[in-house]
């Protein structure tokens, strides 16, 4: 008995690359609706989703047990404040992604893991890593709020931190209910016109399925894309639907390097901004971007409505200082102080810049 034991503790670690499996496991439920077993306290966490290393510092308070992140991940910790509040996470390995959110197994086991994280809908690929042995959770399903919910009640369950993520989860709610209150009165032909613009030079426009629906709806504004059905990334559309739509108001995400400026001056090649209501009346913004970008769901996601709701609406939210409320967010979650400066960078993020937080 002894022998078969100790067999079964040799094969489990040789699965993980070395890494001896710990005795103490608690189940997770994923966004598959799957039961994971996953370490009860893992120090090794891999991440291929590109909104969790940030989510998992706020709910953990540290970044210290990411040891491998997506790049596209990397990208924001480098332009955000998360670079000076979680300095390890600028180290994390990205070479195990072998592009998308497609996972090269041999380098990821040289990562020593004993927890991985998937997207959903790569099935394939969370197959792969569980016939090496690795437990798998699953994440990105739902809408917006089962997304945003659901990251951080598994993150609080791996973490053995639930306090902690409903604490975040809490004030997303009172948020949430304290703008819908303000808003849901609004009469649609006073709501404005919104697009929401994932990538500027390949037009991919937020449409029915992307998280822009939630934003915009919540916040007292019109998806002009709702009839088109989209991705979270958006779909590519022609410069004749956006001026068919003319739009009041364009947001664009951190996932493009476009500005404003670039709008307001004609400069994005092969396109023409100019007769655009959004642009002549200069209401054209970059989203911020805080401890991650603020398009996907965040631990700064209560900001995100509060910064888009005054934004739609100046006048109904003319009480919110925008600015003070950043910084008093980020004292309570992070327990970090922010600087005028700071503030400017995540209100007005320039992702040309060579300038970088750290």
């Amino acid at each position: 008995m002894k022998i078969a034991c100790v067999s079964l503790a040799a094969l489990s670690f040789l699965a993980l690359g070395g890494v001896a499996v710990a005795d103490s496991r608690v189940p997770v439920k994923d966004m598959l609706g799957k039961t994971v077993s996953v370490p009860a306290q893992p120090t090794r966490i891999v991440s291929v989703p590109v909104v969790l290393p940030p989510m998992l510092f706020a709910v953990d308070g540290t970044g210290e047990r990411v040891v491998g992140m997506h790049p596209v991940t990397r990208t924001a910790v480098e332009k955000s404040v998360l670079a000076r509040m979680a300095p390890e996470l600028l180290s994390v390995p990205t070479g195990f992604i072998e592009g998308g959110f497609k996972v090269n197994i041999e380098e990821l086991l040289k990562l020593k893991p004993d927890l991985v994280f998937q997207i959903s809908p790569e099935i394939r690929e969370i197959e792969k890593m569980e016939a090496v042995g690795l437990p798998v959770v699953a994440t990105d399903s739902g809408d917006f709020y089962e997304y945003y919910t659901g990251y951080l009640r598994i993150l609080g369950e791996v973490l053995g931190k639930k306090e902690r993520a409903r604490q975040i989860r809490d004030e997303f709610d009172a948020t949430l209910a304290a703008i819908q209150a303000k808003v849901r009165d609004i009469k649609p032909e006073n709501r404005p016109k919104g697009l929401i613009l994932f990538n500027v030079e390949s037009r991919m426009a937020t449409g029915s399925g992307s998280f822009a629906d939630y934003w915009l709806s919540n916040t007292g504004a019109t998806n002009v894309a709702a009839d088109i059905k989209t991705s979270p990334r958006g779909a590519t559309v022609g410069m004749e639907q956006i001026l068919r739509w003319n739009p009041d108001v364009i947001y664009i995400t951190n996932f493009c390097s476009t500005m404003p400026e670039d709008l307001y001056e004609n400069r994005v090649p092969g396109q023409d901004w100019s007769a655009l209501k959004a642009v002549q009346e200069r209401r054209v913004y970059k989203i911020p971007l805080g401890e991650y970008r603020w398009y996907p769901p965040s631990a700064d996601s209560a900001l995100m409505l509060k910064w888009m709701a005054s934004t739609n609406h100046p006048s109904l939210f003319g009480d919110t200082d925008i600015r003070a409320e950043i910084k008093d967010h980020f004292k309570r979650i992070y327990a970090f102080d922010l600087s005028e400066q700071d503030v400017d960078r995540i209100l007005k993020p320039d992702p040309t810049s060579d300038w970088k937080w750290n």
